[in-house]
């Protein structure tokens, strides 16, 4: 009987013992302080002046999902805020793999990457199934590779080729550009570029001079004199900015008067380019955001910009903040910080960002039609195409360079 006792006590302790220091399988599981966003972009190095005017974008996106107190999550039934884990690849693809590894063992729940990342940090990604969204690189072979956790809404080397061909077919024909010389720099992004640019080009009908020269060279004058002796009346390349400023100058030097030159990436830095002057007029890029498309929320990304810095907003700020939109809005949507759910959301993309209505393809690359196309017409990227968001109509044929 006192055994009995003895046993019973011992079970009424080892119950309240349990009540009050074991947790109730119902009880909902740890909520995290915040939510990791790793970012990797480029901090310093050739591209610093890029990765800075992206990071701004960035920082704000993060500043305008936490105002409310950040993502709700389901899983924790709580308002979460999201933190950016920085990391810097100094546009080196080899550091960007070393750098991918550092965020994952951060433990961020997505990433979003730039420029270097691709294409040996793919590989990183699909191990880690870290969900990733990959900006300001224009260059499509990784995504045709079956990997499901790299995204992009960043227009690519097929989109900017179809567009380019568009752009020249819309001006009238007897002007209209005959020979185009592709520009082709040692660089997987420039080589990807240059062909999809070939086979839009020959489609059209139009005969193409592919010419090649050095990343960050000193001298392109062969270069050009190679694209003129052809008789291309026309130029189109992906190129950093160095190089394409080094192109522009020395085309004048050599009397080398294309009608249409259209300039990706390297164009971008209105900064840069406007040292210039009226030299770099004319001349074509790229323009995703601008002050005349007016999607929501962006004209007061641009106030704010223009605010703070005192000058017209760059294309990069726009990507940067809807880099944080997308994700997000993907992390809300999964409602767990589950990479694979949150993968499968990003996935199911179907939204509206300061950039415009953002889908995906099936292998992860952004559903569009056309890439907005802007023009320096007075040291200004004037929308020009296409014509439904047109600011000015283009000037073309472009002016000799004694007329400008």
């Amino acid at each position: 009987m006192k055994t009995r006792r003895l046993m019973m006590t011992a079970l009424s302790i080892w119950c309240l013992i349990r009540m009050f220091v074991f947790v109730p399988v119902y009880a909902q599981p740890s909520a995290p302080k915040t939510i990791k966003i790793g970012a990797l972009y480029d901090i310093t190095g050739p591209l610093a002046t890029t990765g800075e005017k992206f990071g701004w974008g960035l920082k704000k996106g993060v500043e305008a999902t936490n105002k409310d107190g950040g993502l709700y999550l389901k899983e924790f039934d709580r308002k979460i805020p999201i933190e950016l884990v920085e990391a810097d690849h100094t546009a080196k693809e080899d550091k960007a793999v070393l750098q991918a590894e550092y965020l994952n063992d951060q433990g961020v729940a997505a990433l979003i990457g730039t420029t270097a990342i691709l294409p040996p940090g793919a590989a990183i990604i699909e191990r880690y199934h870290l969900p990733t969204l990959v900006q300001l690189s224009s260059i499509r072979r990784p995504y045709e590779l079956g990997y499901k956790y790299l995204f992009s809404s960043f227009p690519k080397s097929p989109d900017y080729a179809r567009t380019f061909i568009a752009l020249l077919n819309s001006f009238p024909k007897e002007p209209r550009p005959v020979k185009i010389a592709l520009f082709e720099a040692m660089h997987d992004a420039s080589v990807e570029a240059c062909k999809y640019a070939e086979q839009e080009a020959m489609a059209s009908g139009y005969k193409v001079v592919r010419v090649k020269f050095g990343w960050l060279t000193k001298d392109m004058s062969g270069t050009i004199l190679e694209a003129k002796k052809a008789g291309a009346d026309a130029v189109y390349g992906m190129m950093i900015t160095p190089d394409a400023m080094l192109m522009i100058r020395q085309m004048k030097e050599l009397d080398y008067n294309p009608k249409a030159i259209f300039i990706l990436q390297g164009a971008a830095d209105r900064a840069a380019w406007g040292t210039l002057g009226k030299d770099g007029n004319c001349v074509y890029l790229s323009k995703d955001f601008h002050w005349s498309l007016g999607w929501p929320g962006a004209k007061e990304l641009m106030g704010l910009y223009e605010a703070e810095r005192k000058e017209k907003p760059y294309t990069y700020i726009g990507f940067g903040y809807a880099s944080i939109q997308i994700i997000a809005n993907a992390i809300n949507k999964a409602g767990t910080l589950d990479r694979k759910k949150i993968r499968d959301a990003l996935a199911a993309t179907d939204m509206m960002t300061v950039l415009g209505p953002t889908k995906f393809r099936a292998d992860g690359t952004l559903d569009v039609l056309l890439v907005n196309v802007a023009q320096y017409q007075n040291g200004v990227e004037t929308m020009v195409f296409p014509e439904k968001w047109r600011e000015k109509a283009p000037i073309y044929p472009a002016p000799q360079w004694k007329q400008r």
